[in-house]
């Protein structure tokens, strides 16, 4: 006789035969037996204090592992507040699943009290949403919608009527599907007419996306061995080392040195990156693409030439099949020149500005941290100054990178402690982001992880107020009070600070000590970004 068991309890061991480790999400009436089943089994349920911070955690826990992420919700309210997360995981195409309660079987398609359609309710936030109709039915629906998320990468949904949960199903043996995560090769005659490609360069440039975050040191050479100065997106900031043809990120706040080497270059070579800034698309340079993913190859920026793999693996072909191509010496002289100034630029500014400028926090932070560290990034004014200043030692960043939803990085930096527990992680936020959803913080006690939160705290929405000023409009709505973060902290049973930008590095080194969840609020100045065009 086949063996049952709850659906609840399938449904769990599905998940963690899939990888599984954490369960973000609230409890809420919809999904108690599912959440009971979680406080006796291998996977790990973690409390939020919202949903949206459950979604942004689930998406950022894939972003960072590469593994699955995992939410769960009540129905109706619960269930609306999965959107923003689930729209960064969609636009950041990672792996999420997400498993909602819904009313009674009886209810649906009535005005039960929390009722909605689920699934117009998320279906442009995920790339597949479907109700679970008949409870001897979970196999194969929840297994279908993994395989979709993994192999297609971002956010599927599954409800689940509350009556459903305490149902007997047949438990069906599951098995493993590795083959889901390999990643498609161009034949060896592509490679070929990639490296030709390549070394008729003269003048090139490469731009390091996180699909390269495994490749560093292949890029890197690639980077010796043509003379080609290397750009990098957002995420890239924490992986990317000091070296004398390292020139910069692009985007707000980002290396005019990198758009000036654009300007003159004959080819860019964009590795594992779909950020682009259209000011910087031109006909003049010709585009070579390496993505895993054949869809990534034009997106951004329209290329040439496409070469599909993982990174690591085509550079290192590349570079095999390169030989010994001369660099041209004058190029690769003007870049590290460039890649010099610019360093020389950004001490200046440092060295004029006032006391508060937040881009000598961001130096600051970026001495102190080690190269394990992960850095949780939140959105405004502050990621423009991580973006100009930030020195990296290898080490991740996380991002909400086309969805920009404000909030991101309370959840992100709890499924980054739990991932890796180890290392040091730093939630790099706003006093507008952190307003938002500041009961994470609470959260991160209750876990018991010693997070340090560093809130630069500017009393204003500053990228929204130099929007204005800079359109000629009358700032309205960009003011905050100024709340004593450091308090809510103390409040919530972790440690607080309020101080200045001179006593940054000794709060640092506070919160690394302090074994508990730790919050500085520094007082930085709104200073306008010089190169916020880019």
């Amino acid at each position: 006789m086949a063996k049952t068991a709850s659906l609840a309890q399938h449904l769990a061991d599905i998940l963690a035969s899939w990888g599984a480790k954490f369960i973000f999400g609230l409890v809420g009436d919809s999904i108690l037996p599912f959440v009971s089943i979680l406080g006796k089994h291998s996977i790990r349920f973690i409390p939020l204090r919202n949903e949206e911070s459950a979604a942004y955690a689930a998406s950022a826990c894939a972003k960072l592992t590469g593994e699955l992420g995992v939410v769960l919700a009540d129905g109706g309210p619960g269930t609306g507040h999965l959107v923003n997360g689930l729209a960064d995981a969609t636009s950041d195409a990672v792996p999420v699943m997400a498993i909602t309660g819904q009313v009674e079987s009886m209810y649906m398609g009535t005005g039960h009290k929390q009722y909605i359609n689920q699934q117009k309710l998320l279906g442009s936030v995920t790339i597949r949403s479907e109700n679970l109709a008949n409870p001897q039915s979970l196999s194969t629906i929840a297994t279908d919608l993994l395989r979709t998320a993994v192999a297609q990468g971002g956010p599927v949904h599954l409800s689940v009527p509350k009556d459903f949960w305490q149902h007997k199903v047949k438990a069906v043996q599951l098995k493993a599907e590795p083959y889901l995560t390999q990643v498609p090769q161009s034949p060896e005659e592509v490679l070929d007419e990639a490296a030709d490609w390549v070394g008729r360069l003269r003048k090139p440039m490469i731009l390091a996306g996180r699909g390269a975050s495994r490749a560093m040191a292949e890029v890197m050479a690639l980077s010796e061995r043509i003379g080609a100065g290397v750009m990098h997106t957002l995420p890239m900031a924490g992986m990317i080392p000091s070296h004398p043809l390292a020139v910069g990120g692009i985007g707000e706040g980002g290396s005019e040195a990198a758009v000036e080497l654009m300007s003159q270059c004959d080819g860019l070579n964009k590795i594992g990156a779909t950020y682009w800034p259209t000011s910087l698309t031109t006909d003049r340079q010709k585009v070579l693409a390496i993505d895993a993913h054949p869809a990534n190859i034009s997106r951004g920026v329209p290329a040439d030439f496409g070469v599909v793999g993982d990174a690591k693996r085509v550079l290192s072909t590349l570079l095999s099949k390169l030989g010994a191509c001369p660099a041209n010496q004058t190029w690769r002289e003007q870049v590290a020149r460039s890649a010099g100034d610019w360093e020389d630029r950004l001490a200046k500014e440092l060295a004029q500005g006032q006391e508060g400028h937040p881009g000598r926090a961001v130096r600051l932070l970026s001495e102190h941290a080690g190269s394990e560290a992960v850095f949780c990034l939140d959105v405004g004014d502050h990621v423009l100054w991580f973006n100009r200043f930030f020195q990296g030692k290898g080490q991740p960043v996380l991002v909400s990178g086309r969805w920009r939803g404000m909030g991101f990085s309370l959840g992100a930096s709890i499924a980054a402690k739990l991932a890796r527990p180890d290392a040091q992680v730093f939630c790099l936020i706003g006093d507008g982001g952190f307003s938002m959803l500041m009961g994470e913080f609470a959260s991160c006690v209750e876990l018991q992880l010693p997070i340090t939160f560093v809130l630069m705290n500017n009393r204003a929405y500053a990228m929204e107020k130099s929007a204005m000023a800079a359109g000629g409009l009358k700032p309205l709505g960009v003011e905050l009070q100024d709340i004593r973060y450091c308090q809510v902290a103390e409040a919530c049973g972790g440690m607080g600070w309020r101080i200045t930008t001179r006593e940054f590095k000794d709060a640092l080194l506070q919160a690394k000590e302090a074994g508990k969840p730790a919050l500085i609020d520094l007082q930085v100045e709104p200073v306008p970004v010089p190169t916020a065009h880019t």
